[in-house]
């Protein structure tokens, strides 16, 4: 068994812009009123200092009749390769501010956005947290792989060095 660690505040975003640095790309899962709701991969901008997360993304698409409707959503990050796992629940605001537009534009964008950051359709999407829970490995992917395979062995018990909790900012 892992370790428990709950994060709450500054603690919490920080675990979220770390996460979020090793792993920008995530489910998004709109709709929840009808499950399973829809997903959709979605690559996070970025997270800032207030936790919340900023995506770049065209009005056109589907999502923004699921959030007319309903403005939650939840996103899912894994990264297996590092064992870190992210799950976070919050709601949404839609933005059509060009500022905020070209700090967060970057060119990798434009395979999406034929428009560019002037895209007419183009729009920025703030997801704000409202609870959150992660996993990943304190003793880094290595270790974790030595410590499962020792148990596979050995048929002990792993304690896989990890550590887990609720995020709450």
């Amino acid at each position: 068994m892992g370790n428990t660690e709950h994060l709450f505040d500054r603690k919490a975003i920080m675990k979220f812009q770390e996460l979020i640095d090793h792993n920008s790309l995530c489910m998004m899962v709109s709709d929840p009123a009808n499950y399973p709701g829809n997903s959709r991969p979605m690559s996070v901008v970025e997270v800032d200092d207030n936790g919340a997360f900023w995506f770049l993304t065209l009005r056109t698409s589907e999502k923004f009749d699921d959030l007319a409707k309903d403005p939650r959503v939840s996103l899912y990050f894994a990264d297996p390769s590092s064992q870190e796992y992210l799950a976070v629940h919050g709601r949404t605001e839609v933005l059509n501010d060009m500022e905020r537009k070209k700090e967060l534009w970057r060119p990798i964008a434009s395979a999406w956005v034929a428009g560019g950051v002037e895209d007419p359709d183009l729009r920025v999407l703030k997801v704000i947290p409202q609870t959150g829970y992660y996993w990943d490995t304190k003793d880094g992917k290595v270790l974790a792989g030595l410590k499962i395979a020792f148990s596979m062995i050995t048929g002990k018990t792993n304690d896989d060095g990890g550590v887990e909790g609720q995020l709450k900012v």
